[in-house]
């Protein structure tokens, strides 16, 4: 049984909480922040395509009996915590960062602090980054490097595919299955591209998700199927934050998704510019997956009565904090630095760091 810590208690966590519990291997902390009362009375919900409904998987009722030697014994698989100083309190296999990626108003180092700070003496875990954006290792790599400089970090990073919601306690994943692309990071980036080797952290992470009914797959080039993905929440997912509208109505919608899409079209190639000037070859970041981003949102969308939104739409709804530098920010800062041309892509980091800053305004 290994012990596993998730921090961030959102519709990712919730469903890679869960996909581990499936697996029957694990024990979970759980860092439920804004939702701790609820996740701590078991009032966290789940109806999924894949999964089904679940109800109350994860509480202060979550104890089970286990009959060891003719002893009874009561084993505690679950714990919710308000904070990662309460979680440090033991050894983990692994810590899952569910939560936004957000280097402008909490960095990872600091959100992780009590699990860097000289005074956690277990041995440090294999750190999984569940989120969105590009460059959001760069920060957690130095903070572990700093404290130990002779151990290397084992940081898992991942391109997460799911478009699941929380709202008002229930994790809503209505359709498809969501899977995951991982690799180690290396600071080097370029310089591992073609490794195939990625490490047993790597694949002990993998093998703990499939066994839960997750699919994952090691990738050949991570930064770069990290790139792929990002260009879906550049251009779909800012599109919705700008507009203050969910997918399905503008695909559903003839006469707007006609124009609407050659735009979609004409900023992911902007995008993919940006890649081909980073180094991202046509294998593993192809030029097609830009028609296969909207071939999918057309599949998953077609019906206007479709409820779900991107994640950083719904914290705009709610004046929260979104993603903007490490989806939007990054790619503008590399196309600068490499002299690419993205006028679409300025203006969008323009707009949207009007609405981040009105954000945290309050």
């Amino acid at each position: 049984m290994e012990d596993i810590l998730v921090v961030g208690w959102g519709a990712v966590g919730i469903l890679y909480g869960y996909t581990l519990h499936r697996s029957g291997r694990v024990r979970l902390t759980v860092v439920a922040r804004s939702n701790y009362e609820a996740a701590k009375s078991g009032q966290i919900t789940i109806t999924s395509h894949q999964f089904g409904s679940v109800t109350d998987f994860i509480s202060e009722r979550g104890w089970r009996s286990d009959v060891i030697c003719l002893v009874i014994q009561l084993t505690l698989r679950y714990q919710v915590v308000r904070s990662v100083a309460e979680a440090a309190d033991r050894s983990y296999s692994f810590v899952l960062i569910t939560t936004k990626a957000l280097p402008d108003v909490l960095p990872t180092s600091k959100l992780l602090e009590p699990l860097l700070s000289p005074s956690y003496t277990y041995p440090q875990p294999a750190y999984a980054l569940l989120q969105n954006g590009l460059g959001i290792e760069k920060d957690l790599y130095a903070g572990l490097t700093k404290r130990a400089p002779l151990a290397p970090p084992q940081i898992i990073t991942c391109a997460v595919y799911c478009d699941a919601n929380l709202i008002e306690n229930d994790m809503r994943h209505p359709t498809g299955l969501p899977k995951l692309e991982i690799g180690l990071f290396d600071p080097r980036g370029s310089a591992r591209r073609e490794a195939h080797s990625e490490g047993a952290s790597v694949t002990s992470f993998k093998n703990l998700v499939e066994a839960g009914g997750g699919a994952v797959t090691i990738a050949e080039d991570i930064q770069a199927a990290k790139f792929r993905k990002n260009i879906w929440n550049v251009v779909f997912a800012t599109f919705s934050c700008l507009t203050r509208v969910p997918p399905a109505f503008y695909i559903a919608t003839p006469a707007l998704w006609g124009r609407v899409a050659p735009l979609f079209r004409e900023t992911g190639e902007e995008v993919l510019a940006v890649g081909r000037a980073i180094g991202y070859s046509e294998k593993h970041l192809p030029t097609d997956a830009i028609q296969g981003f909207i071939d999918g949102d057309v599949a998953s969308y077609s019906d206007a009565q479709s409820e779900h939104k991107p994640s950083t739409l719904l914290d705009i709804e709610a004046n929260k904090p979104f993603e903007v530098e490490v989806i939007v920010g990054e790619v503008v800062r590399a196309g600068r630095q490499l002299g690419v041309p993205i006028p679409r892509m300025e203006a969008i980091y323009t707009m949207l760091s009007v609405v981040q800053a009105h954000n945290l305004k309050g």
